[in-house]
Order: C-alpha cells, then sequence, then structure tokens
C-alpha cells in the first residue's frame, strides 16, 4: 500500500510540472489504450463464427435449421440469408441440423468447394482424390460429433463408370464407426450416417453406404427399395403394434391402471391393382335378314266331305315359314377411368388388442354414478352387471375406432381384479387403478395398513409439533436471561427513566475546525477529564486575557 501510495505520489508530481495540454493528451492516450484493451478482451471472448452451410436459405429453412440448433444448446447467428455458428461446434451443427431433417436439399454437396485446393500445376486425378480425401475427412468429424461415437472413419468412391455390355458402377461408400462404452448401434444411428454421407456425394443412394461397427465388426446397412428380403418384418412389427398401443392408451387415459396388448399382422407381398372402367357401348351399324315361305292345300275329292267347316279351295299344295335375322355393330368402348393401387410391403393386414380395465374403475364410477361412493359393488347385483357390460361396450366401440377394424372379434375388452396385498392376504382395491402392494388403508380393522398408510404423514407432523415446542422453550429461556442481566446491571427501563438526559439549548456550542487527523477513541477516568478540561479552559484564558489570568492564578495559589 505505501509502495502504492509513493508510486502516486510521484505521478503527480510528475503532472504538476507539465502544462494543460500535456495532461489532456496524456489522459487521452491513457483513455483509448484503455478503449483497445476492452476491446482486445471482448473480441478474445467473442468465438470467430464461420457459415454453415456454403449456400443462401430460404426464410424456412433458417428458421428450421434456428430452432433445431437452439434445441440442442448451439446459438447460432443469422446473417442476412445464412447461418453462422461457431467453428468449433460447425460440425456438431451439422449434424444437428442434419439429424433434424432441416439442411436444404443438396447443401452437402458445396463441402467440396469448402475443401477444394485450388493448386493449378496438380493433375485432374491428383486434385480429386485430396478433395475426396478430404471430404471424406470432413464427414468423420461431423459424425463424430454425436455423443455416442467416439471415432469415425470415412471411405468413398464417388466415380461411377459405364461398361458396353455390363452392369455400370455406382457410387459407394464405407463408414466404420466406434461407439462409446456404454452405447450400441440402432437402426436410427444408421440411417442418419447413411444419409448423411449420401447427402455430401452426388449420385450416392443411402442403401449404397455400408456402416460397419469397430468393435463387434458387424456390418449395417439400409435395404434396397426393390429387396424386399433386406426389411427387418420384426422391426416393423413392433413399430406398428407401439403405434397402435400409444394411440389406445390416448384414449383410454382416463383409466388408470389401464393394461393393452396389441398384436399385428402385417403383408409383406407388393401388389400393382389396375382397375379399368368403360362406358356404355354405342351400336355402329345394324343389318335384318327376313325369309318368308307360304303353302297351300290340295281341292278334296268328290263326293261326300267331312263338316269340317273348312271351305272348299282349289290350289297347289305346298308350306309356309318365315325367319328373320339381325346383326349389329357397336363402336369400341370408350375408357372412362383409370385407377392403379399400389400396395407396398408391410401394409397392415389385421390389428387385434386386448385391454384390461381395472375392476377397482368400473365400481368407482358405478358408485359415483349412484352417489355411494364408499358402497361394495357385488358381481350378482344386476344393476352393477348392466353397468358394467354398457361400460366395457363403450370402451370397445372407441379402441374399434382406433384401430379402425370391422370384425367385433379382433378387439377383446375385459376386467381384472385389481388386489391389494396386506399381511391378511389379498382384498380388493378401494382407489381406481391401485396396484399390487399397495396396502389397503382405508380398512380401518388393519393396524398395520393404518400405520404404513398414514405413518409417514404422522411422523412428520410430530416432528414439526417437537420443533416448534423446542423453539418456543429456548425463546421463553432467552426472554428470562435477558431480563435478569438487565435487572443485574442496572440498565433497565425504570432506572434509565429516572436519569435526567443531558440537552443543549438552540445556539451552537462552537464550531469545529478541519484536522486531518485520524479520530481515535480511548477510555478515561472522570479525573483525567477533569483535568483536561480545566486545562483548556485555562488555555483559552490565557489566549484572551493574558494578564487577568496571570492575577488570577495568583490569587489561588495565595489561597
Amino acid at each position: 500500500m505505501d509502495r502504492l501510495r509513493q508510486i502516486w505520489a510521484d505521478i503527480a508530481a510528475r503532472l504538476g510540472v507539465m502544462t494543460l495540454s500535456q495532461r489532456l493528451a496524456i489522459g487521452l492516450c491513457a483513455a483509448l489504450a484503455g478503449v483497445c484493451l476492452l476491446w482486445l478482451m471482448q473480441w478474445s471472448a467473442t468465438p470467430s463464427l464461420v457459415p454453415l452451410v456454403n449456400g443462401n436459405m430460404s426464410y424456412d429453412e433458417l428458421a428450421s435449421v434456428e430452432q433445431a440448433l437452439q434445441a440442442n444448446g448451439i446459438d447460432p447467428e443469422v446473417r442476412g440469408m445464412r447461418i453462422f455458428v461457431p467453428t468449433a461446434q460447425r460440425h456438431n451443427a451439422l449434424r444437428v441440423a442434419h439429424a433434424a431433417d432441416a439442411l436444404p436439399d443438396g447443401s452437402l454437396l458445396d463441402m467440396e468447394d469448402a475443401v477444394g485446393d485450388t493448386n493449378p500445376f496438380e493433375s485432374p486425378d491428383a486434385r480429386a482424390f485430396k478433395q475426396n480425401y478430404a471430404m471424406a475427412n470432413e464427414l468423420a468429424k461431423i459424425i463424430e460429433s454425436s455423443p455416442a461415437v467416439r471415432k469415425a472413419r470415412v471411405m468413398i468412391n464417388p466415380k461411377s463408370k459405364r461398361r458396353l455390355g455390363g452392369l455400370s458402377d455406382v457410387p459407394t461408400a464405407s463408414v466404420t464407426v466406434t461407439l462409446g462404452s456404454s452405447h450400441e448401434m440402432s437402426q436410427a444411428m444408421v440411417e442418419g450416417f447413411a444419409k448423411l454421407v449420401a447427402g455430401a456425394v452426388a449420385g450416392l443412394k443411402p442403401y449404397d453406404v455400408a456402416v460397419t461397427d469397430a468393435r463387434t465388426m458387424r456390418a449395417y446397412s439400409l435395404p434396397h427399395p426393390d429387396d424386399l428380403a433386406g426389411f427387418d418384418i420384426l422391426t416393423m412389427t413392433k413399430r406398428r403394434e407401439e403405434h397402435i398401443r400409444d394411440k389406445i392408451l390416448g384414449t383410454l387415459l382416463n383409466i388408470p391402471g389401464v393394461h393393452v396388448a396389441v398384436s399385428v399382422d402385417l403383408d409383406t407381398s407388393k401388389r400393382v391393382t389396375t382397375n379399368l372402367k368403360h362406358n356404355e357401348p354405342q351400336p355402329k351399324t345394324e343389318s335384318t335378314d327376313s325369309t318368308e315361305q307360304s303353302s297351300a292345300t290340295q281341292p278334296s275329292e268328290p263326293g261326300v266331305q267331312a263338316n269340317l267347316g273348312q271351305a272348299i279351295t282349289a290350289g297347289s299344295a305346298g308350306t309356309s315359314n318365315t325367319s328373320e335375322k339381325t346383326e349389329t355393330e357397336n363402336f369400341p368402348a370408350m375408357l372412362t377411368q383409370s385407377e392403379t393401387i399400389e400396395q407396398m410391403p408391410f401394409a397392415i393386414r389385421t390389428v387385434t388388442a386386448s385391454i384390461k380395465i381395472p375392476r377397482s374403475f368400473v365400481v368407482g364410477v358405478f358408485n359415483a354414478q349412484n352417489g355411494t361412493p364408499n358402497a361394495e359393488a357385488k358381481d350378482n347385483d344386476p344393476a352393477f352387471v348392466e353397468f358394467r357390460d354398457a361400460e366395457l361396450l363403450r370402451i370397445k366401440s372407441g379402441v374399434e375406432r382406433v384401430v379402425m377394424t370391422k370384425n367385433s372379434d379382433d378387439v377383446v375388452v375385459d376386467i381384472y381384479p385389481d388386489m391389494e396385498w396386506t399381511v391378511e392376504g389379498g382384498v380388493l382395491s378401494h382407489a381406481p387403478g391401485a396396484t399390487a402392494g399397495v396396502a389397503d388403508g382405508s380398512n380401518g380393522d388393519d393396524t398395520m395398513a393404518l400405520l404404513r398408510t398414514y405413518g409417514p404423514q404422522a411422523g412428520l407432523a410430530g416432528l414439526a409439533l417437537v420443533s416448534l415446542l423446542m423453539m418456543t422453550r429456548m425463546a421463553g429461556k432467552s426472554t428470562k436471561l435477558a431480563a435478569q442481566r438487565t435487572a443485574g446491571g442496572g440498565l433497565s427501563d425504570d432506572i434509565a427513566g429516572d436519569e435526567v438526559p443531558l440537552t443543549v439549548g438552540p445556539s451552537s456550542v462552537g464550531q469545529a475546525g478541519p484536522s486531518d487527523s485520524v479520530l481515535a477513541g480511548r477510555e478515561v477516568d472522570p479525573e483525567t477529564l477533569r483535568t483536561q478540561e480545566l486545562g483548556l479552559e485555562v488555555s483559552k484564558l490565557v489566549d484572551a486575557d493574558p494578564a487577568g489570568t496571570a492575577e488570577l492564578l495568583r490569587r489561588w495559589v495565595a489561597e
């Protein structure tokens, strides 16, 4: 501290011999140096930003990418139509944005420009090899930014060759991933890595990217759309069952303790059905062919004839025959509607669901409607049985609409007796949806059940009362002790009230002058204080009237 004071005094002395303009110039220089130092500290603390992808984005893409990055703890900065992120977080930001499907289509293709070499004296093959190698390293860094990945290596074969009379080569890629000790390779990881690499190489398809787990040396890949054997039927079945089960649970969210089991039968075949609809045929030409033949009987012989009621005519004998033939030629039927239905594999063929409702829930609703909350519903009660069947039918109808089935046998809704196990045995639950292992707290005959149910609450209340009692006793003791100390020291309110306070009139006693000395307090006895005050008064008299003071002192000495 003394050293600082000496330095400050030296600086003040040097500034004292300077003119005002010199001191002003030195002050401005010091202020400028301070501002520069502050700016340098702020610049060093601010991370350098780089563009996330090369190229401008639309407003919707900017909003999607910014939301995805902020949700993962990355603070982006929007400048115009681009998003900038810290350099150290660029690879992680690319991985996060790609996993959220927020990057623009083809944005990773610009990575070749970012890692390109501009050496004009290099051969095209060597330049392409370096760019390919650099791009693979860049993709490996993006994959390594995942918390589950410890190390990654990417190799790309981007060339596509055409051959006469044979199959052409297609771009391929290989990704080798070393996961952390607590992570396992999942289908979502394989899909994410494959799509990330395929999005950075022109012409590369995700199913042509091989992903290998370095710990187990097991290779994964996405199935080809035309290869049905590559699909995991069990995985697809589980996804469908989990989806439908979540929908049913969402519908039955008001029923505590409900159990839902769903089974799905998938159709693995691929069908293409074409339905053609034509209009009514219209006639083009009609032709008719008619033929008619007639005949007559011969005249009768002379003599007696039978009375047949027929006239006797003369003419040649013969027969009569008539035939008609009609042919119609129609125009070709016009096609009015053509519908092609393509059924992709793994479509849902049938869905069966089994729902178990706790009996306590049905009993609780039945008692609530009847206004008897604590009543015991019996299974032989006709009113309860009717209400139970209606409730089950209502739940079954709702589930059938969720799974969209027309067969009523595909959905089964039943009641299971949810029991509560106590020391004496199992009893029916009194709370809707209560699980096994919870004691029957409403049964007053079971003392242990009451203790297990209400014991923690009672213990907490007792602890609060004990704490309040101890605090009250401590406050009472401290009050008595303070009263005893006040009475023994003579500082009670009664004694203090008998003293006459020392007051000063409205006029001022004196004026204190300025002093640079440090005030220090010390205790003195009354005799010393009286001597100091007497000496001070005598000195004042000497200054005012030396002769009178000397005469007064002689008189005191003489007496």
